[in-house]
């Protein structure tokens, strides 16, 4: 029983482990979205959204109003003329009246629809607007995962560096010990294991600082010896095509504005409304009664705005030119756009030349060095310029390996900034 309650209790640890000791960039930027506060605008635009649509549809509710009034006034109605054997009372100064009033709107010539069309389409562009601040998010985090990978791949090579001329210097230091080679070229070789010593603290300084900046995105603890997995990125055609949601908000505040003009020709028509009225009061219906009493009525009320001073024809091209500007930011921003695409695509087709010849130098490096160990063993060479040799051999490695990784970056914020990843 103790060992199950072990198992279950150790479990989630070992998930988060796992989870924290190796990662790859989708994981990465899942947990960066989800952590995003951004990305709590969503659901408060919603939220807004909702209690707005219940606000326009309020429209067609009954409205119910409670009035009350006392007046007093200076004179009162009295008839022109005297009725024989006839007496007819003045009426009081003073007049109360309490009522409730009814209305029902029947016909609102499409004001609430168009209304309504017109919240849907402003939270869809502020939405869009949020998924342009998400791809923000995107590159930044891929410039941070990448670098990482860079720095982890360039250790590795020193370390394989490292421990071959600590290989080398076994070896030297019992040349020297036999009088065969010289002391210094022991020397050389410590000092470089020291240099490169001094090189991967300072890559391990800036891996840490890495993963610092990539726990705050995620919001999650990273080993500090977490492996990042390299992705396979696909690019299955270069073109310029995309789906960014920049072009997506626009058109849908050009959509927006096209319901304000269906809104402005709503307003214009003709309006139903119902009418109810009960009350209590002095005078009641009857104007000639001294006496309090209840009454009611009902009715419906039409009104047209038949013109406007040509002000809604005015508001359309209002409209009409901010479409216009629109119109202009949607051609800037496919114009920034291309030329970004234009620089991945060229990065793309650059780091694959450059990987090719890489290989090659690679080859013929790797010969050089073999012929210098024999030559620094022989005593034909100095530490020096074996070390020389080997760096470049080295540099000739981490040339390949950056250009790979590059390669793989470029084609991710190619597919990134398409709309595609």
């Amino acid at each position: 029983m103790r060992k199950i309650f072990f198992l279950l209790f150790t479990f989630p640890l070992t998930l988060i482990a796992q989870i924290t000791d190796t990662l790859t960039l989708d994981f990465c930027q899942q947990k960066a979205l989800e952590n995003y506060p951004v990305l709590k605008q969503k659901d408060l635009l919603n939220t807004a959204s909702e209690i707005n649509f219940s606000e326009h549809i309020k429209a067609y509710f009954p409205q119910l109003t409670l009035n009350a009034q006392a007046v007093y006034q200076s004179e009162t109605t009295e008839l022109p003329i005297h009725i024989p054997n006839m007496e007819i009372p003045s009426l009081n100064k003073d007049s109360y009246k309490a009522t409730i009033d009814v209305t029902q709107l029947i016909y609102d010539g499409g004001v609430v629809s168009a209304q309504k069309k017109l919240e849907k389409a402003g939270i869809q562009a502020e939405l869009q607007g949020v998924e342009s601040e998400l791809y923000k998010l995107k590159d930044k985090v891929n410039t941070i995962y990448f670098s990482i990978i860079s720095l982890q791949e360039n250790k590795k090579l020193l370390k394989v560096a490292k421990s071959e001329i600590n290989n080398k210097l076994s070896r030297i230091e019992s040349g020297v010990k036999n009088g065969v080679v010289l002391e210094s070229n022991a020397l050389v070789l410590k000092a470089e294991i020291i240099k490169m010593d001094q090189l991967i603290t300072e890559i391990d300084f800036s891996i840490l600082s890495g993963f610092k900046m990539l726990e705050d995105y995620l919001n999650i603890s990273i080993s500090d010896s977490a492996k990042l997995k390299l992705p396979d990125m696909v690019v299955p055609a270069i073109n310029y095509d995309h789906t960014r949601p920049e072009i997506k908000a626009i058109e849908l505040q050009q959509q927006k504005l096209d319901v304000s003009k269906l809104l402005l020709d709503a307003k214009r028509m003709p309006k139903v409304v119902a009418f109810g009225q009960v009350g209590y009061g002095r005078p009641g219906l009857n104007m000639l009664s001294n006496t309090f009493d209840s009454f009611y009525l009902v009715g419906a009320k039409l009104s047209w705005n038949i013109w406007d001073w040509n002000e809604t024809a005015q508001d359309k091209k209002l409209i009409e030119i901010k479409k216009e500007l629109l119109e202009t930011q949607k051609e800037t921003f496919n114009q920034g756009l291309k030329i970004v695409l234009e620089k991945y695509i060229n990065d793309i087709s650059k780091n694959e030349n450059l990987i090719l010849s890489d290989n090659e130098i690679i080859m013929l490096r790797e010969k050089v060095v073999k012929t210098a160990e024999s030559q620094l063993e022989n005593g034909t060479i100095t530490a020096t310029e074996y070390i020389t040799e080997l760096n470049n051999l080295m540099q000739a490695k981490i040339n390949l390996q950056t250009h790979t990784i590059q390669l793989i970056k470029s084609k991710t914020d190619y597919l990134t900034w398409k709309g595609n990843y």
